[in-house]
């Protein structure tokens, strides 16, 4: 068995030395798909880890981080990535500026449709439905690929996901409901891809070791789940999206 040949979904800008955590994952041959939740993440890791071609650095406005965003931070730099994320909506009670959310989340979808070859890692706590809803209305889905990073939606949100040609970043956490393991059952295997969501914010403790074994324990519960192994199948679709990038 092989290192996890990728996490798609990784907060290096909560790192306090991201250049040197990227570098420990380069030695294990690890992608990383790096997930900002401001621009100026985006711009702190797209600096620190320019010369490493495993960091794919993603420009982000992540839903919780909405109040202290602004838009033309996101386009000053939207032609420097492919990779967009986080981005998205949370419409849990406790999460404020659900306006603010759909109109950030409508502009970037915006972006994205106009220049198309992008791909975005999308939250979508509690809003799968409107996040469909502006993924379609600006044709956002028809010419990138994107990737719901840990889905939590209803099935039907699902099935519209899958229909669309969407990709599901699935973490060791997500497989641990009844629901969810339920519905991984029904993505097909050509659309799943690992992910950890690491680390906890602001937690410069957490190693490559930590990221690995997260992924390991993700991987393992997927193929107790679908019966089967995916090992091969994952390093595969997550090399198919990087050759869409070409």
């Amino acid at each position: 068995m092989h290192d996890p040949s990728h996490d798609a979904h990784i907060h290096l800008d909560f790192f306090d030395d991201p250049e040197s955590f990227a570098r420990d994952a380069e030695s294990r041959c690890m992608s990383l798909f790096a997930c900002s939740v401001l621009p100026e993440g985006f711009k702190r890791i797209a600096t620190t880890c320019k010369d490493l071609k495993n960091v794919h650095a993603g420009l982000g406005i992540h839903p919780w981080w909405v109040a202290d965003a602004h838009l033309h931070d996101f386009d000053d730099c939207f032609d420097r990535t492919r990779w967009i994320g986080e981005v998205g909506l949370d419409f849990s009670p406790r999460r404020p500026h659900h306006d603010l959310q759909m109109q950030v989340f409508e502009h970037v979808a915006r972006r994205c449709s106009e220049s198309g070859n992008k791909i975005m890692s999308i939250h979508s706590i509690r809003s799968a439905s409107s996040v469909m809803r502006v993924l379609d209305q600006t044709g956002c889905l028809h010419n990138n690929i994107c990737i719901f990073h840990w889905f939590s939606g209803s099935t039907d949100d699902l099935w519209l996901a899958i229909r669309a040609g969407c990709y599901f970043s699935i973490n060791e956490r997500q497989t641990q409901t009844k629901r969810a393991r339920e519905q991984l059952k029904l993505i097909p295997v050509d659309r799943l891809l690992l992910e950890t969501d690491l680390p906890p914010q602001h937690n410069p403790q957490t190693t490559i070791d930590d990221v690995i074994d997260s992924l390991e324990t993700a991987r393992a519960s997927l193929e107790g789940i679908r019966s089967q192994a995916l090992e091969d199948q994952l390093t595969k679709n997550w090399l198919k999206l990087l050759s869409s990038m070409s």
